[in-house]
């Protein structure tokens, strides 16, 4: 299995047992966008894929638009250490 089908897994899982719903996720040149409303999902997202990788996580709020009317969040994978 790819890096992103396990990091989509993972976060499946944290939200299955935490959360009530499952955000929709989709992966775009190796950014993930995600589909959430709260800041501790986007913390939780963040932490799962620093963990899983190693690496740290930038995360970047796209607000709504006319034509997309919901906020997304993107999470970009960076080539540093994560907590370093």
């Amino acid at each position: 299995m790819g890096l992103e089908k396990n990091i989509n897994c993972r976060i499946q899982e944290a939200f299955e047992e935490q959360r009530e719903y499952i955000p929709r996720l989709e992966w775009t040149n190796g950014t993930l966008y995600a589909d959430v409303d709260f800041e501790q999902d986007v913390k939780l997202i963040k932490e799962i894929m620093e963990d899983y990788t190693g690496y740290g996580v930038q995360t970047s709020l796209l607000k709504a638009t006319d034509v997309e009317p919901w906020d997304q969040w993107a999470f970009d994978i960076t080539g540093e250490v994560a907590n370093a």
